[in-house]
């Protein structure tokens, strides 16, 4: 058998095939495949995966559209490999990427998801590049009641566990991670490697960060993923295994949900976005009358200047910032 499947599925991203397929045939390690896959994109996508597909490590997929979370649990039943490691489409693998996380699944069979620290490059903003701080080692289910430790892309899990859980669930399109990771808390644990071994693309058009209804959707998707792992945690049943898609109605008010919302309001409006911030703070407050949101969007709405003139300094001492963690 394979030691690691590497998954990356693209849609409409063929200017963006050869750093992230170059990245991942250049690893430091033999043992693995590299599956391609298009879900059904309309440009050419699928012919400049296809340049690749000489390669015996690669296999391309095509096919037609079907979602993300569909084309990846399709993908990963033709995996051969042990261990599966997403790649998001657009991004880098550094050298080593490969090799250091299956090493640790290799070394500790009680670590079933590994991630690591990123490089994270925000395209169309005025945030400069930073590395994300956070690492992890241990029992991650009341951790991840609060945190998502991964952003998916730099993500290897034993494909084992990932049939064990039920795979990616559909309903949670745009946060199928968090919802993974949630049910997979319950079975094994969670490493983040200090290492940084992946470079992220945010905001790459078409991508959920560059699209503030996705994003939205995403949030509160996410906020339900949370809902259900507590009431798993609690000894009730998953609201989505007992209702269905009509779980979410039992979703209550949710203050993390209120809070995440309000934070990315003030992001946009730190990059000039009033619409977008107005429209966050409207959900923020709406989500559970989170006092703060209903503040900003008053400012929002009435005084435009005082946001605009804050995201300026806000982004100036934020350079600061990240600049001096990204040169470490």
């Amino acid at each position: 058998m394979t030691t690691v499947s590497v998954v990356s599925v693209f849609y409409n991203r063929s200017t963006l095939v050869d750093d992230t397929v170059k990245s991942l045939l250049d690893q430091d390690m033999t043992d693995y495949e590299v599956l391609l896959v298009d879900d059904g994109s309309k440009d050419d996508t699928l012919a400049q995966l296809n340049r690749y597909a000489d390669d015996p490590r690669v296999r391309v997929i095509g096919g037609e559209n079907m979602g993300f979370v569909n084309a990846i649990n399709a993908a990963i039943d033709e995996a051969k490999g042990r261990y599966i490691a997403v790649h998001g489409s657009g991004d880098i693998a550094f050298r080593e990427r490969l090799s250091r996380q299956s090493a640790v699944l290799d070394a500790r069979p009680e670590v079933g998801v590994v991630g690591c620290r990123s490089e994270i490059v925000t395209l169309q903003s005025t945030r400069a590049p930073h590395i994300t701080p956070f690492t992890f080692d241990g029992d991650a289910e009341t951790e991840i009641l609060t945190t998502n430790p991964f952003h998916h892309g730099e993500v290897m899990f034993r494909r084992d566990l990932f049939y064990k859980v039920g795979k990616y669930r559909s309903y949670f399109v745009c946060a199928q991670d968090r919802d993974l990771w949630c049910r997979l808390s319950h079975h094994t644990q969670f490493v983040v490697l200090n290492d940084v071994l992946y470079r992220k693309f945010a905001k790459v058009p078409g991508s959920v960060s560059a699209d503030p209804r996705r994003l939205l959707l995403q949030r509160y998707l996410s906020d339900f993923a949370v809902f259900c792992h507590r009431e798993r945690l609690a000894g009730r049943p998953d609201p989505l295994d007992k209702y269905g898609t009509q779980g979410g109605l039992f979703k209550p008010p949710s203050r993390e949900l209120s809070k995440s919302l309000c934070t990315i309001g003030s992001r946009f409006a730190a990059d000039g976005d009033l619409d977008n911030a107005k429209l966050f703070y409207l959900r923020s407050e709406q989500e559970s009358g989170y006092l703060y949101a209903r503040m900003m969007r008053i400012v929002a709405a009435n005084a435009p200047f005082l946001l605009t003139g804050a995201g300026k300094l806000y982004r100036r001492i934020m350079r600061v910032f990240q600049k001096a963690s990204f040169s470490k």
